[in-house]
């Protein structure tokens, strides 16, 4: 089992404070203050004029100063001292009825809890809450988890100047991404991204749907290097992230990630092109992926398992957990083979879907054969080889 220490993920700073950085912070702050509010904050009252003026001063009340002096801080209480002011200008002009005088009195009441000498981290906390899932998740779909099977993991927020699709954030909200390096055979940072100028409940709110994605579908995977985008990675992968995030979350953090999925699942960065003897076709990776994984969900639901359809999608994450960290001379390339031959219709390969489903503790062999890419290793244990 993997010590308790090297689950734990490890934050890492820039030498010299970054004020984009820190602006991101204190709204997360602020955000993680206010989050059981966010949902009648932006479902009920988005489009109140009270509404949009309290967003905006978020925004601009976070800017770093011009100047370079002063402590980060300063920025937190500032950006607090604002919002406040805000929200007594709003109750005290606007000609609001009870109900929305006490809501935003209840905001005005989270802010005065926000302490600058010791701000928190709940970015930190929501990525280690994350990582601890995930690692249990895996821990119960190999039965056991090798010290191997999990690199030590450090994480850096970092700001963007521009919105990950380059668009406005009025047309998109979603401003944060993340991605995953691997620094060494058993060290892996995951960086947090984003847009310094715009950082909402909108962005905020989906950080758990980013964050499920990078630890589930890249930080243990095998062999241990950065890959490229492939329908492995990002496409079952993709699909197990999704489904444990979906049986994880709930509210609005549930809502907006998914929300961001949809919107994300057509991304230009995600299609590979292939060449061909008709020429360069465009290789959806992650919808095909999903496809792969549906249509065994599909076919699993009819084979008299005993589980309902969230135990059948939780089995094949377990799955695709599994095949994540096996290595076994296995290639990335090899792994998007894999997927790519998971279909019923193939006898050895619906032979191998139909006992996996039964006897989810078996070996991988029968699977790997099935898709044509059988090496060595994994005979009879859930373990990495």
């Amino acid at each position: 089992m993997t010590p308790p220490s090297r689950r734990t993920v490890r934050r890492v700073d820039a030498p010299d404070p970054d004020r984009l950085v820190e602006s991101i912070r204190a709204r997360g702050v602020v955000l993680d203050r206010w989050h059981d509010r966010l949902g009648e904050l932006l479902e009920v009252r988005g489009q109140d004029a009270e509404c949009r003026a309290l967003l905006a001063t978020l925004q601009y009340a976070a800017r770093p100063p011009r100047h370079r002096s002063g402590a980060p801080a300063d920025l937190l209480t500032r950006l607090r001292d604002a919002l406040s002011h805000q929200i007594d200008l709003i109750v005290r002009a606007a000609a609001l009825d009870v109900a929305s005088a006490q809501f935003y009195r209840g905001l005005q009441a989270d802010l005065s809890g926000i302490s600058p000498e010791a701000p928190g981290d709940p970015i930190g906390v929501l990525l280690q809450r994350v990582a601890d899932q995930v690692h249990a998740f895996y821990e119960h779909a190999l039965g056991e988890l090798p010290d191997s099977a999990w690199p030590a993991v450090s994480w850096q927020l970092a700001p963007l100047r521009d919105h990950p699709l380059r668009v406005s954030p009025d047309a998109d909200p979603y401003t944060a991404e993340g991605c995953t390096v691997v620094l060494a055979p058993d060290e892996t940072l995951v960086k947090l991204r984003a847009v310094a100028g715009y950082f909402g409940p909108e962005a905020y709110l989906s950080l758990p749907q980013i964050l499920v994605h990078e630890f589930f579908a890249h930080v243990p995977t095998r062999p241990r290097e950065n890959h490229d985008i492939g329908v492995f990675t990002e496409g079952l992968m993709d699909w197990a992230a999704l489904v444990l995030f979906e049986t994880t979350f709930t509210g609005p953090s549930l809502h907006h990630g998914q929300h961001l999925h949809d919107l994300r699942k057509d991304h230009p960065g995600l299609v590979r092109r292939r060449h061909t003897d008709e020429g360069d076709v465009a290789f959806p990776t992650r919808a095909t992926g999903h496809l792969m994984a549906q249509r065994v969900v599909d076919w699993w639901a009819g084979q008299n398992s005993g589980l309902d359809l969230t135990g059948i999608r939780l089995r094949l994450a377990g799955l695709a957990a599994r095949l994540n960290v096996y290595d076994g001379g296995l290639s990335m390339a090899e792994k998007d083979v894999f997927v790519t031959a998971m279909t019923p219709g193939n006898p050895a390969m619906a032979q191998a879907l139909r006992h996996y489903l039964h006897h989810p503790d078996g070996p991988l062999e029968p699977l790997l054969a099935a898709a044509g890419v059988s090496r060595t290793g994994d005979t009879n244990s859930k373990e990495p080889a």
